[in-house]
């Protein structure tokens, strides 16, 4: 069966996602599938030691490819922060918060979906203001206050581009979500 010819508009690019238990499936399987398909290589990161196998939600299993302990965010062109439960356990995180600042800082597009956008809220610049302060930002409807709280401006859209934080509510913003993020590596 010959190969199907898509042009890999994102050959030689990397990309990370962060993942925890209890990891939002979709979230992470779409991202992943469309950013492989557009030729970008993907690195599963997670919290504990590499081969870890994540269950999401509903059951899908992804194993790591890395622990954030030895993950470094030189190494990729931007990340991806699932919603699901994962960020409320990722968000205690410091070497994912500290990876996520430093991605920000180099000007890298960091796309947080769902519950994901907790991610800036938690993670800090030198001066103590959360990544997501005066920023306009989306989120799943249940943590618009923390954004809020955290300084950003919320906006209910499907997809919110920001600098380099890329946010979006729910599954059902996966394809403008990922059409955003793949402009923003190329």
């Amino acid at each position: 069966m010959a190969e199907l010819a898509f042009p890999k508009r994102l050959a030689g690019k990397k990309v990370a996602i962060f993942i925890d238990y209890q990891f939002e499936d979709l979230e992470v399987t779409f991202p992943m599938l469309r950013l492989q398909e557009e030729g970008a290589e993907v690195i599963v990161v997670g919290a504990h030691p590499a081969g870890q196998k994540y269950t999401g939600k509903y059951g899908y299993p992804v194993k790591s490819h890395v622990n954030i302990e030895e993950f470094s965010s030189l190494t990729v062109d931007g990340l991806v922060l699932p919603g699901g439960f994962a960020p409320d356990y990722m968000r205690r995180n410091k070497h994912m918060l500290e990876a996520i600042t430093t991605s920000i800082e180099l000007g890298k597009p960091c796309a947080a979906i769902c519950h994901g956008p907790w991610m800036f809220c938690s993670a800090r610049f030198p001066n103590g203001q959360p990544v997501c302060h005066q920023r306009q930002c989306t989120s799943f409807v249940a943590i618009k206050d923390d954004l809020v709280n955290a300084g950003a401006q919320f906006v209910d859209a499907p997809v919110v581009v920001d600098g380099p934080l890329i946010t979006a509510r729910t599954p059902a913003d996966l394809i403008p979500f990922c059409h955003a993020l793949i402009e923003a590596l190329m």
